[in-house]
């Protein structure tokens, strides 16, 4: 009776795996116009580095084009004062709450583009209440502001306060943030890469498919020359390499001097190259590819060329015929 029961109970859940894996397979790719792709990261067309096969020579094009501080020096002259003065009056040890309070009311209203930067460097390694009211100063100053946002986010050592840079990102990206994302992605710390490829991941930027693919992997030679290592396989063989004639009274004698003589073989590593793997980027790519493209791209693992024929052959194809969809969409929209 128990056996018959379970294998009752056991054919229900094998016919149950099979009708859902059917209608896994039968679901519109999550970025297609009727999928469920959240409102917040929805772009009106597929962004233009997404139609274009990837080079087979040379580097791949900026996402955004690079970033340059607004301002002049004698703004940022002024700023860097301005921001000295109200850190020693309002943020010392000895300063009142009061004081405190209000000099992060101060923070929190500086929204002038050309003080960002001098704010940040001003106020970087300060508690973290000084730091929350600079980063939201930062959300509220526009496209310089997401910029810093982002750059905080992938350059900053503090865990927390890079997660709070990211909160405050606006979705789906800007242009700025994009920017920021291609200095990280492009950056020569590696653990500015792995921040950049997590925080692509975090705020859906598919734009930066293309450049992820490349900064999975990255090879460095090392800063020294000179051997890296050796390995010897052999014996040593003792000898007297010499004597030293030693006398007292009425008597003579010789100290030998003993030499060693190493014979085999002595493998010496004189010079090498290191493989980094951005496991942050690898697994961005994977989950952000999966996601916008409803493929199973986990398969494709490290490898550069698979992921530059997927891209090519499978990937562009797909966004060009979503870009259509999307066109004819916008083109019904009284």
């Amino acid at each position: 009776m128990c056996s018959t029961r379970a294998a009752a109970i056991l054919a229900m859940a094998l016919s149950t795996l099979l009708v859902a894996g059917s209608t896994a397979r039968a679901v519109t790719p999550p970025a297609t116009v009727d999928g469920a792709l959240p409102d917040d990261f929805r772009r009106p067309r597929v962004p233009a580095m997404l139609l274009t096969p990837l080079p087979t020579k040379g580097g791949i094009p900026r996402m955004a084009p690079k970033h340059v501080r607004p301002g002049t020096p004698e703004q940022w002259a002024r700023f860097d004062a301005t921001f000295a003065v109200l850190k020693s009056r309002n943020f010392a040890h000895t300063a009142s709450s009061k004081a405190r309070e209000s000099g992060l009311a101060t923070l929190r209203e500086c929204t002038d583009p050309a003080a960002i930067e001098s704010m940040y460097a001003a106020f970087h390694g300060q508690k973290q209440d000084v730091l929350l009211a600079v980063l939201d100063a930062c959300k509220k100053a526009g496209p310089e502001g997401q910029y810093a946002l982002a750059s905080i986010a992938i350059q900053d050592s503090d865990a927390a306060i890079r997660a709070e840079a990211t909160r405050r990102l606006g979705k789906p990206p800007s242009t700025a943030v994009l920017a920021a994302l291609d200095d990280g992605l492009r950056a020569e710390d590696h653990e500015w890469i792995n921040r950049a490829g997590i925080l692509a991941g975090a705020v859906h930027a598919v734009e930066a498919l293309p450049t992820l693919i490349f900064a999975q992997v990255a090879q460095s030679a090392p800063s020294e020359r000179g051997d890296r290592a050796w390995i010897a396989t052999g014996r040593t063989i003792s000898y007297v390499a010499n004597v030293i004639p030693v006398v007292g009274d009425n008597a003579g004698a010789y100290q030998p001097v003993i030499g060693q003589l190493i014979e085999g073989v002595v493998l010496r590593v004189q010079d090498c190259a290191v493989t980094i793997y951005h496991g942050g980027v690898h697994d961005s790519l994977v989950a952000m590819a999966a996601y916008d493209s409803g493929m199973d791209v986990a398969a494709l693992g490290w490898d550069i060329r698979a992921w530059h024929r997927w891209f090519n052959e499978e990937y562009v194809p797909f966004k060009r015929r979503q870009d259509e969809e999307l066109a004819k969409a916008a083109a019904q929209v009284p």
